[in-house]
């Protein structure tokens, strides 16, 4: 099951992607479902695990992260 952290942009994604690899997290650029972010297009990661390590790194990177959520609620 994987996780989903949402970002406002693509680019954002693309950036915070890199960041975690560098930490040896892997993680997926993908779309989140406009339902999920209030009628809004986003972009996120799908990470499999070490989710609040993520977003800690993302957040001490300066990333905002706009949500997060288990992919199976869709």
């Amino acid at each position: 099951m994987d996780n989903l952290v949402a970002l406002s942009t693509v680019t954002s994604a693309m950036r915070a992607r890199d960041i975690l690899k560098k930490h040896g997290i892997k993680s997926q650029v993908t779309r989140i479902p406009s339902s999920y972010n209030k009628g809004q297009c986003s972009y996120g990661l799908k990470i499999n695990n070490k989710l609040m390590e993520a977003v800690e790194i993302l957040r001490d990177n300066n990333i905002k992260v706009s949500g997060r959520a288990l992919e199976d609620l869709f």
